[in-house]
């Protein structure tokens, strides 16, 4: 669950995004906070949003805070790394994900901003990555423990095969990728 100070910080952001956005799919909450209003009880620590580098540098100016370009072994775009009750915060613009074998670059995958779901926040919708491009996500990037929440929580609920196959094509995944993701997923049905 979602602890109090989480909950007022990522309301106070949701805010500022829904201001500095011509559309509510322009951004989406990603990762663990993603997961977590969707349902997944996952880990959190951090607030993390992508959307694009305009946006950032929007956001930045209403906040009085200067982006910084990254590039690390996973991700690489114009971030605002921001600190609020003692939660890290990223907003991430135009991200590209490095795994071992490819990068996925979301706000290329078309099919991703039109299946984002809607997690509930004490009745505010927030726009959420699915459970199914952070279970992409998360094989990409070899991060095994988030896998296998991801892989329960798909089994017990069921996922979006469609939409799978969409982001896996649209982001040029790899044949191992495209392999490791669906032996997780019939490994548990």
């Amino acid at each position: 669950m979602l602890t109090q100070t989480y909950k007022t910080v990522l309301r106070t952001l949701v805010s500022v995004l829904e201001e500095a956005t011509p559309e509510p799919t322009d951004w989406a909450l990603i990762g663990s906070g993603s997961l977590q209003l969707q349902g997944l009880n996952t880990e959190y620590d951090t607030i993390e949003f992508m959307t694009t580098d305009k946006i950032v540098a929007t956001i930045g100016k209403m906040l009085g805070e200067t982006p910084d370009q990254i590039s690390s072994a996973v991700v690489s775009g114009t971030r605002l790394h921001l600190t609020r009750e003692d939660i890290p915060i990223f907003v991430i613009g135009d991200p590209i994900f490095q795994g071992t074998e490819e990068r996925f670059s979301p706000v290329q995958i078309p099919s991703l901003w039109n299946a984002l779901n809607h997690g509930s926040l004490d009745g505010h919708r927030i726009p959420c990555t699915p459970p199914e491009w952070e279970l992409v996500l998360a094989v990409i990037l070899q991060a095994n423990n988030r896998v296998e929440e991801i892989q329960q929580y798909l089994s017990e609920f069921g996922y979006d095969s469609r939409l799978l196959v969409r982001i896996l094509r649209e982001g040029h995944a790899t044949t191992q990728t495209e392999n490791m993701v669906w032996s997780l997923l019939e490994e548990r049905i």
